[in-house]
């Protein structure tokens, strides 16, 4: 956080060179340098985490940010003269973004940054705008850029977690009605050769409804997740994650149906390195998107749940039912904590119907 104060201060100090200076300037004594302290390296040939003129369709966005080189980015940002208007070419950057399967695109001038979620389900550009941010107003622009840019934050899928939690709390968004699902009403139905497509479970919106589709398993949860994730199989490794994912979802599933807990399934693939599924409450019309819990997994982590609960409350489940947990996220009033997977999801029973309960009351 230091470095990233000292850079602040730093640019506000000299800034009276900035007001007339091109977009060059801008990139080479402002963005880069902010970039470097939040953990972004533009020396290393080996990773090439940043990336100048990123070719995208016959255009070319400013920087492009990757966490593995092999992959697609996880950050698109578009840089513009300091305290120039950022709206102009918003639409073209979020499209890129949209496009090419990127989470986050980002217009800055320097001193203005914004921040777009591209995957957000939304009618208009400022519905994907999840924070915006003035680094003259330096604490909570280092709050702001911490939490969605720090390089550790997007590696780990944080950044767009924390971005899909400050979307949510704005209040309601206007989901589809979901489409009809061809329940399978055999309870014995083992999933074997009998998987649900993605037009009989998903929705318009992404969203899976669990009641009524039978037992799960792996090969079940494969079959309805994004035809990308199997896309990205590709070591021996990679395989053996995902397959823990995909049995740890179908348990969580499971479990889900056998509580008969009204809840919607939506999977999510965050920055490359990391993939999970969120769970949703949801009312018909204009849904109020709220998630209890979700499930990921990464190549740096084991398979974590994780809650919306506070941290009071997971040290009262904790005394009470002996959960555990590993960590906690905070962004202002919501939290969430999180829990890794010993041997059942059914450990955390407690802890998932606590969060249930607590959400479905709001």
């Amino acid at each position: 956080m230091n470095d990233l104060r000292n850079t602040i201060s730093h640019i506000l100090e000299h800034k009276h060179h900035l007001e007339e200076a091109n977009e060059a300037t801008i990139q080479q004594y402002v963005v880069l340098p902010i970039l470097r302290a939040l953990g972004w390296d533009d020396t290393n040939l080996a990773s090439m985490e940043i990336l100048p003129e990123y070719k995208v369709e016959s255009r070319r966005a400013d920087y492009a940010l990757h966490i593995i080189r092999e992959e697609s980015p996880a950050v698109l940002i578009e840089c513009k003269r300091w305290d120039q208007p950022i709206e102009r070419n918003q639409q073209q950057i979020c499209f890129y973004a949209y496009s090419g399967n990127i989470p986050l695109a980002i217009i800055t001038n320097g001193k203005l940054w914004r921040f777009y979620l591209s995957r957000w389900e939304a009618s208009s550009l400022s519905d994907r705008i999840f924070c915006e941010t003035d680094i003259e107003n330096r604490e909570n622009a280092i709050s702001n850029l911490e939490k969605y840019l720090l390089k550790s934050n997007v590696a780990s899928g944080e950044a767009e977690l924390n971005a899909e939690i400050a979307l949510e709390e704005r209040g309601t968004v206007d989901i589809p009605e979901p489409s009809p699902i061809n329940h399978r009403t055999d309870p014995y139905d083992d999933g074997i050769g009998n998987e649900l497509t993605h037009t009989e479970v998903i929705d318009s919106s992404g969203f899976i409804t669990l009641l009524g589709t039978g037992v799960w398993t792996a090969s079940k949860v494969k079959n309805s997740a994004p035809q990308r994730f199997s896309e990205r199989c590709q070591s021996k490794y990679l395989i053996e994650v995902y397959e823990a994912f995909y049995k740890g979802s179908a348990d969580l599933i499971n479990l889900i149906i056998k509580e008969q807990w009204e809840l919607k399934l939506r999977f999510r693939d965050v920055a490359n390195s990391l993939f999970g599924c969120g769970f949703f409450l949801g009312y018909r019309g204009s849904l109020k998107i709220e998630r209890p819990f979700g499930l990921i997994l990464s190549g740096q982590n084991p398979l974590e749940v994780f809650v919306r609960i506070v941290e009071v409350e997971a040290e009262q489940l904790r005394r009470q039912y002996g959960c555990e947990f590993c960590r906690i996220s905070k962004h202002g009033p919501v939290h969430f904590v999180y829990y890794r997977v010993a041997k059942t999801i059914s450990e955390l029973l407690p802890v998932l119907e606590f969060a249930y309960n607590k959400h479905r009351r709001n």
